[in-house]
């Protein structure tokens, strides 16, 4: 069986035409997961609705835990339950009728793969790939493959990706128990939202498990439609977590040398989004990032 673990946030009218793209789906062997953060919307009642629809099983939080925390609830729950791979899906994403069919059946006729990114397009723009997996370069910094660039391009050429974008991949069971931290978690909970799937696609590429691309199985995704763009929330984990999951994948001697390139691309960054609020975000989280990147230690899998 295949677990769907969705985290929900304020997310009323995406979690409807998600949830109703799933009970649309041809392929039916699966169970939705959805951990809602303390949501002040109408979400709940949504999300209720469905429950003659769909097998699903809610769980409600009292408080705001983040995206990483609450995939790994709805995570653990689905491994625990049977699940022999597990789908994290963003709420803001629609999922055409046979995408998991496609995807469910590749996955059956090729085991080599315990990591399988759905190909990732544009909801508003149909005609522009969102996300088509990660690449690193030396330094760990990620690249989303065909973001922006043409579907039809993107379709046509050869795809070799290193690492998943969490808002549509399917992750096996096997893989996730072997690359899980030592307290438990799948995707650190620490990080709270931003590059915690980058950080679990490095140590599942360390550990040697293989990714690849499913371009027939699409999904259509409002891109950061449930991002705060303006606030600085999304600036701050962005620098935070940059120190955190590239001290955590390499050794400590080139994670020291990296670093100066790490400060440049995020003055970079900062001067093309430049405000008051997005400085102060930037430079807290360059501060807290080297405090929290102090307490983690690169691990080798064997």
């Amino acid at each position: 069986m295949l677990g769907i673990v969705i985290a929900n946030w304020n997310g009323e009218k995406l979690i409807d035409k998600c949830l109703l793209s799933l009970k649309n789906q041809s392929f039916k062997d699966f169970k939705v997961y959805i951990i809602d953060n303390d949501s002040k919307d109408n979400s709940i009642n949504v999300i209720k609705g469905y429950k003659e629809k769909l097998n699903i099983e809610l769980i409600e939080m009292d408080h705001n835990s983040g995206f990483a925390p609450a995939n790994n609830i709805g995570i653990k729950k689905a491994i625990n339950e049977g699940c022999n791979y597990v789908l994290t899906l963003n709420n803001d994403v629609e999922v055409p009728n046979d995408s998991l069919e496609k995807a469910m059946n590749f996955i059956e006729n090729n085991k080599e793969y315990d990591v399988l990114q759905l190909f990732m397009i544009n909801y508003f723009e149909r005609n522009k790939c969102d996300a088509a997996g990660l690449v690193f370069n030396e330094k760990l910094i990620p690249s989303q493959v065909g973001y922006r660039e043409e579907v039809s391009e993107v379709l046509s050429k050869e795809i070799s990706i290193e690492g998943a974008c969490a808002g549509a991949a399917i992750y096996s069971a096997k893989a996730l128990e072997k690359v899980k931290l030592d307290n438990g978690d799948y995707f650190d909970s620490k990080f709270f939202a931003y590059y915690e799937d980058v950080d679990l696609s490095l140590r599942l590429k360390r550990a040697g498990f293989k990714t690849t691309v499913l371009k027939e199985s699409i999904v259509y995704h409002m891109h950061s439609a449930t991002g705060n763009k303006t606030s600085g929330f999304k600036e701050y984990y962005l620098a935070r977590n940059l120190f955190m999951y590239t001290k955590r994948n390499q050794s400590l001697e080139k994670y020291k040398k990296a670093k100066k390139t790490y400060y440049i691309i995020l003055i970079i960054n900062l001067l093309k989004n430049f405000n008051m609020e997005v400085l102060k975000s930037v430079f807290k989280g360059i501060k807290d990032g080297n405090k929290e990147a102090k307490k983690i230690e690169y691990k080798e899998f064997n």
